[in-house]
């Protein structure tokens, strides 16, 4: 009981407190997992979590369930995926229930374009994670370039392409029910390669243009407030699936979209990690699948931005918190709603809007 004490109380602290994406979560678990608590070592938790980074799903998410699991078995892998998402789940439960009331005003409207723009540099920004180590690496923006162009034709095919840019890299070295947006958000989550930006194109394809739950404008409200909330970016899922069905729907969509990961990380991967552990292959996978996601990413962020009225400040706005998710450290959490901030207020003394 102890132990699940101690889990509990990390990882709801850390879902509290986790701002800036899913690495500076990891970083912050290797951290307190290897040098403060002596959970495992560095060297198990650098080879485990390079193995992580090779599974589909969230991989903030996936680290908590694996650390909770080790240091507590399977109710501990769960008390820690459950504890770290639940306050994002709150806090996208609240702006779901309070947004739609205050969304006529125009001030708030102009206040939530302002951080639309702003959700959109930051995912670009927030690639530097995903491309890091390969900036210089002429094929792998040859597989971006080629995974973007199938995308933007068919969006449909982003997970053969993640799976299939994968394998390839080993042999070279509208319905509206429950159901269907539960399979929509487990599919999701169980391809979701690398980061959980990712999930971004795909769910763009599915529940705007797909099955029309959301429109575009509604979609890009949910990816700013998945942005500021602290854990798991892919928490995007909750205010989706209650703007869809209400409760049932946050709690399906939420559920869904990490299943498949909790499963990998609770029960499979920890018996055969010594075995996967230094295979050539897996860095080979990473490379392809990675390189495939951020082509996508790329691809989603051009389609989401054409359905906003484009003026040049908000163009500026949207390089501006690009250049700082690039270059800086500053919070997502506070920079989103300040791009809004900003926006409003050059609205009513400038009229640059």
């Amino acid at each position: 009981m102890n132990a699940y004490k101690e889990i509990f109380l990390y990882f709801i602290r850390l879902g509290c407190l986790g701002f800036g994406g899913p690495l500076a979560l990891v970083s912050t678990m290797q951290k307190d997992a290897v040098e403060e608590r002596h959970w495992l070592t560095h060297e198990e938790f650098n080879s485990t979590f390079a193995l992580i980074k090779a599974m589909p799903g969230p991989i903030a998410f996936m680290t908590a369930v694996f650390l909770g699991r080790k240091r507590g078995g399977f109710w501990g892998g769960l008390i820690a995926g459950v504890s770290l998402n639940f306050p994002a789940f709150c806090l996208m439960i609240l702006f779901s229930i309070f947004f739609i009331s205050v969304s006529h005003i125009s001030f708030v409207q102009i206040l939530m374009i302002g951080m639309q723009v702003t959700a959109l540099g930051v995912i670009l920004g927030s690639l530097k994670g995903l491309v890091k180590g390969n900036e210089k690496n002429l094929f792998f923006w040859f597989l971006v370039l080629v995974s973007g162009i199938i995308n933007y034709f068919h969006p449909a095919l982003e997970p053969v392409i993640i799976i299939g840019f994968g394998i390839i890299l080993i042999a070279q070295r509208k319905f509206f029910d429950l159901a269907t947006m539960t399979l929509v958000f487990f599919k999701a989550g169980a391809l979701v390669f690398g980061s959980g930006l990712a999930i971004v194109p795909m769910l763009q394809h599915d529940v705007v243009t797909k099955y029309q739950w959301l429109t575009q404008s509604e979609f890009l409200d949910a990816l700013a407030f998945g942005q500021m909330t602290p854990g798991p970016v892919v928490i995007t899922a909750t205010y989706i699936g209650h703007k869809m069905y209400g409760m049932p729907g946050a709690l399906l969509a939420t559920i869904a979209i990490f299943t498949a990961s909790f499963i990998h990380m609770s029960t499979w991967f920890p018996l055969v990690i010594k075995k996967l552990q230094g295979k050539k292959w897996i860095g080979d996978f990473i490379f392809g699948a990675v390189a495939a996601v951020v082509g996508p990413i790329i691809v989603a962020v051009y389609r989401l931005g054409s359905g906003v009225h484009m003026t040049p400040v908000l163009i500026l706005l949207m390089i501006v918190s690009f250049c700082v998710t690039l270059k800086t450290r500053f919070p997502l959490w506070a920079l989103i709603p300040f791009g809004g901030l900003v926006t409003f207020f050059l609205s009513i003394f400038f009229q640059a809007v």
